[in-house]
């Protein structure tokens, strides 16, 4: 049962490692990936981003590893009403994060920093494509440039329970002012955000040659200021279910499902703020031959929000893993069909995982 605790932990935390490793064992991952979407009347723009995530995982003791990540990325909006554009560019914020696993207790301690190595500030010639990409809806790798310096403490447990694992998480972050809107005359708005309580449990048991496993995320957040104002975003939950087994001896299958619940916050006037609710579900299969294999996927997504039309997503995918033991290439490629706020849209993506180092 504790060789499956890990897969607990790993959900609870993100973490990528909870194994004993040795330096030897450092990992370097690179994701090149373009994402475009036409959105049509009466929206009629083309919205796209081109992003290079940096990722390096490195055990310093068999209990103790460090990660850092950050991308360099693109964005552009283009609107055929007004003939305007809005894009901007840059380094994201890099993200510093530490774990440390108590010995076979499988209780792991986690630091993390947000380091504002990106803009947080958005101008107003940037402000249509900061908006676009930093939508729930919309899937771009990178959602937004910077937030400012931040701090995540978090402990998780995993301990078997006949024949289930259960595991048990709780975080709390906490991030400084920063200043996420410059008007033009100059003037920017200065934006603290309220802390983030974060708790999460999880079920792991056996299935087949693989698993199945459950989650539930609760998110407190306290109150955002915006100069002398004073708002709420809501708070959120988070529900997983995830299934895997094998199809043939060559042939693997996933189910992954999640849904994202906003409850009501307050808006800067007092009065409550409308609920959202994001589900999505992906399916896909893993086709095994020696060293490589072909995985084929199909995507759904559905958001519903109070006072709006609801809006969906499909995406039919496809990559190739191609595993050489000292490094790996997944190139990958999807299409997009949807509606959004009744407007209908087309997109796609490419994708290049590379990793070098470590092990799938």
């Amino acid at each position: 049962m504790r060789r499956l605790l890990p897969s607990v932990l790993a959900s609870l935390i993100a973490t990528t490692s909870l194994g004993a490793q040795s330096f030897y064992d450092t990992s370097v991952r690179l994701a090149p990936s373009f994402y475009s979407y036409d959105i049509k009347t009466p929206f009629n723009e083309k919205v796209t981003e081109m992003a290079f995530p940096l990722y390096a995982l490195v055990p310093i003791l068999p209990n103790f590893s460090v990660d850092i990540g950050t991308a360099f990325a693109m964005a552009k909006v283009e609107n055929a009403n007004t003939g305007s554009s809005s894009e901007m560019s840059g380094l994201t914020d890099t993200q510093l994060r530490a774990n440390y696993t108590f010995g076979q207790d499988l209780v792991v301690l986690t630091a993390g920093v947000n380091l504002p190595t990106g803009s947080a500030t958005v101008d107003p010639s940037e402000l249509e494509a900061a908006t676009r990409i930093g939508s729930d809806f919309l899937t771009f790798p990178i959602s937004g440039f910077g937030s400012g310096l931040g701090f995540t403490g978090g402990v998780a447990i995993a301990r078997p329970v006949g024949n289930w694992n259960l595991g048990f998480g709780a975080s709390v972050r906490q991030s400084g002012e920063y200043e996420p809107f410059r008007d033009e005359g100059g003037t920017a708005t200065k934006f603290q955000p309220g802390p983030e309580y974060r708790a999460r449990v999880g079920l792991d048991h056996p299935y087949g040659s693989g698993r199945m496993s459950f989650g539930l995320t609760y998110s407190k957040f306290g109150d955002d200021k915006a100069n002398a104002a004073t708002f709420n975003s809501g708070d959120r939950f988070i529900t997983e279910f995830a299934m895997s087994n094998a199809l043939t001896e060559r042939v693997d299958y996933s189910l992954v499902v999640w849904d994202l619940y906003r409850a009501s916050g307050t808006l800067i006037n007092g009065t409550p703020s409308g609920s959202g609710n994001l589900t999505n579900g992906l399916m896909y299969f893993s086709v095994r031959s020696g060293s490589m294999s072909v995985e084929p996927s199909i995507e759904t997504r559905l958001w519903t929000q109070q006072g709006s039309s609801t809006s969906y997503l499909g995406t039919f995918g496809i990559r190739m893993f191609v595993d050489r033991g000292a490094y790996a290439i997944v190139p990958g490629f999807g299409f997009t069909m949807g509606s959004m706020e009744a407007a209908t849209l087309t997109g796609y993506r490419a994708t290049l995982g590379v990793r070098l180092g470590g092990a799938r």
